[in-house]
């Protein structure tokens, strides 16, 4: 009895570890936990990673003593923990097709504006007004910037790196290149941009549009196959006894492991690729206006 006690043990032991390194890798960590590095961030999201601890642990709890399975109870840790970054990959995408959208539209506004502006410097002031709500903190920063005179590339490189997405650094380098070019020309300019946007836009979002059809059906198949097996386990039991074993606790830890495993790789699959920037601060867009990026 004492070897069985053991084995169990190192079982739920080994399922630990495994429900570990799969938050970690999920993460994109690794899997050896490196010195603790303190920051602001990491401060200021210690309490929601303390609530998500907490309602985990609960809602742990609650399913071990419903199915009197401790494994059971481990894997809807995992899965409370999990879940939010599983679904993270739909937001992160929405995030994306919703700042090209912006980006689109502040194009639009900022040609207008410099048809009827003097030059680049007046226009941007004019379509803070209407600036679409992603942009208007950046966008206003970048105003104060020129206010107090710094230099048209240094601001625009800001610009570009708090909106942080290479939509506007095509927007950038086409301005850098253009400041001094007559009102004209910057509106032909930017009239392509927007065009170009605005086919982009209407690409991604027929691939969200699909995408979120894949994931709304991938999340049903989870849901209906973690409810079913929690009915069996609380409302069958006859069905489900050997695993109330040592050995189907063995068993059942294995399997859980493997579909958490298998959760955290469709999440992956799911994930929109990152798409690269073309700037990295004012040096990156003196070198790109030079070369010619946008046409």
């Amino acid at each position: 009895m004492a070897d069985l006690m053991g084995l169990f043990l190192a079982c739920v032991m080994a399922l630990c570890l495994g429900v570990i390194g799969v938050i970690r890798t999920a993460q994109g960590k690794s899997l050896v936990p490196a010195r603790a590095v303190t920051s602001r961030r990491k401060v200021a999201d210690y309490p929601q990673t303390a609530r998500s601890v907490t309602v985990a642990v609960i809602v742990g709890v609650a399913v071990g003593i419903l199915t009197r399975w401790p494994v059971a109870g481990l894997m809807a840790v995992a899965i409370v923990l999990l879940w939010p970054k599983l679904a993270r990959s739909g937001a992160i995408e929405k995030t994306s097709v919703a700042k090209i959208e912006a980006i689109a539209n502040w194009t639009e506004s900022l040609r207008d504006a410099a048809a009827a502006e003097s030059g680049l410097e007046q226009a941007l002031p004019a379509t803070l007004e209407g600036a679409p709500m992603l942009l208007r903190r950046p966008l206003r920063n970048l105003v104060n910037a020129l206010d107090l005179r710094t230099p048209l590339p240094i601001a625009l490189a800001a610009f570009a790196d708090e909106v942080d997405h290479r939509g506007a650094d095509k927007v950038v380098i086409a301005l850098s290149q253009t400041a001094e070019q007559r009102a004209g020309s910057l509106k032909r300019v930017l009239t392509t941009l927007a065009s170009n946007t605005r086919a982009e836009l209407e690409m991604r979002r027929k691939v969200l549009t699909e995408r979120n059809g894949v994931r709304r059906q991938s999340n049903q198949v989870v849901l209906g196959m973690l409810a079913l097996a929690g009915l069996q386990a609380v409302f069958l039991r006859g069905w489900v006894e050997p695993y109330s074993t040592l050995y189907g606790q063995g068993l059942l830890a294995v399997l859980a492991g493997t579909y958490v495993a298998l959760l955290v790789r469709l999440q992956r699959l799911a994930a929109p690729e990152p798409q690269p920037r073309f700037l990295s601060g004012a040096e990156a867009l003196m070198g790109g206006a030079s070369t010619g990026v946008v046409a």
